[in-house]
């Protein structure tokens, strides 16, 4: 099993402070992922879904399912993790990604918790992916063991 301590070295997260976006809408698991990442001393932010990406910033939905204001820009982030299903009707993990790629090249962790959307973003260019729960498991009750 993957331990939380290669993941995070894939993604660039042992050695400094990161800026990191999460794009996910299951707001528990987005609270758990931010406190884990931000106890490490990274800055998150995250969002419940995406409207918009180009070269300039990413148009994301808030908790409260408002635009974040001012939307973050697209280079900011070192590192993204990322759901393929979320809430607005533009985009996707697949549609964000690719958009998110001519602009980026920030370290993505695909987290679908199917494992063919997951695929998907292997291909359109994430870093890695793991299914949500395994994700969890190694993130946060492997260390617990």
């Amino acid at each position: 099993m993957t331990s939380a301590e290669e993941i995070y070295g894939k993604l660039g997260l042992l050695d400094a402070p990161r800026r990191v976006l999460i794009v996910e809408d299951q707001i528990g698991w987005l609270f758990t992922l931010t406190n884990a990442l931000e106890a490490r001393g990274h800055t998150v932010v995250g969002m419940i879904g995406v409207l918009d990406v180009d070269a300039d910033h990413i148009a994301g939905l808030g908790l409260d399912g408002r635009v974040i204001d001012p939307s973050p820009k697209t280079t900011e982030f070192d590192a993204v993790f990322l759901d393929y299903n979320f809430a607005g009707h533009r985009h996707n993990g697949a549609s964000f990604l690719r958009d998110f790629r001519t602009h980026s090249q920030a370290a993505v962790m695909g987290m679908s918790s199917d494992r063919g959307f997951n695929e998907v973003l292997n291909t359109l260019g994430a870093t890695c992916s793991m299914q949500k729960q395994r994700l969890k498991y190694a993130l946060f009750e492997s260390e617990a063991s």
